[in-house]
């Protein structure tokens, strides 16, 4: 809410090559992706899944789900269908955000806890108990929800190199401190503009590509294919990024 009062029409997420969304319509998308998680029955400290590539709907679909008290479990976009399912049966996720590029990981998965899917590009229910449920694009939340520093805001799975990955449990206040600091040490404001390359589901890009650019009011761009050099030289010439978060890989 600071963010929106001080920078409310400044640019948020966009796709490299497309007009960014401004702070008050991520809001609003958020709000109302709030109120279609209502609708399919999750409530405060229930799990939601997401499983997708970096895009702006990824943004609004985690503000949807830790601004009212659920607990998101994000999960890396190139974990094998047999991680996925381990991550989802773990965590008792009641709900998946997903990819269209990604619905083959849940190909023979079955729970009687995941009971509704949520396609990311357009937030369309891919299965749910009701089918009738639509995501209303100017619905808003039943209440205001009051959640605290210390509830749990995400489990985010590690790589599992040692066997089955383990779900590191953080709380609003480990996110957001880790973000607050790193703006300290790197201060972003609104002239800021990023350039994302590394997955959202890793607690780095989540914390100080998602969050820190969202405390500064900068914008955070998205590549729609992967960050190879004939994708990732174009873009950065289009965005002129102040701002990358980046390994040597790339480099």
């Amino acid at each position: 809410s600071e963010t929106v009062r001080r920078f409310g029409n400044r640019n948020s997420y966009s796709f490299v090559g497309e007009k960014p969304k401004t702070y008050i319509e991520s809001l609003a998308e958020i709000n109302a992706l709030t109120a279609l998680l209502e609708n399919i029955g999750i409530k405060p400290g229930d799990k939601v899944a997401l499983l997708s590539n970096n895009m702006p709907n990824w943004s609004s679909a985690y503000f949807s789900i830790t601004f009212m008290g659920a607990v998101v479990v994000p999960i890396l976009p190139d974990f094998s269908a047999t991680e996925v399912a381990n991550i989802l049966t773990h965590s008792g996720a009641k709900a998946i955000y997903i990819s269209a590029s990604l619905l083959s990981r849940l190909e023979g998965f079955k729970s009687d806890v995941l009971k509704t899917g949520i396609l990311i590009e357009d937030f369309s229910i891919l299965f749910s108990k009701n089918k009738s449920i639509l995501f209303d694009p100017f619905a808003k939340p039943s209440k205001s929800y009051e959640v605290t520093e210390d509830d749990l805001a995400t489990i985010i799975y590690t790589s599992g190199t040692t066997g089955r990955s383990k779900g590191v449990m953080l709380t609003h206040k480990n996110i957001c401190f880790n973000a607050i600091k790193g703006k300290v040490i790197q201060p972003i404001d609104e002239n800021d503009r990023f350039l994302s390359v590394l997955p959202l589901s890793h607690t780095y890009e989540n914390t100080l590509g998602l969050m820190l650019p969202l405390l500064g009011g900068a914008c955070v761009y998205y590549l729609i294919k992967s960050p190879t050099p004939p994708v990732l030289i174009p873009a950065m010439a289009e965005v002129k990024p102040t701002v990358m978060l980046t390994v040597p890989l790339i480099m």
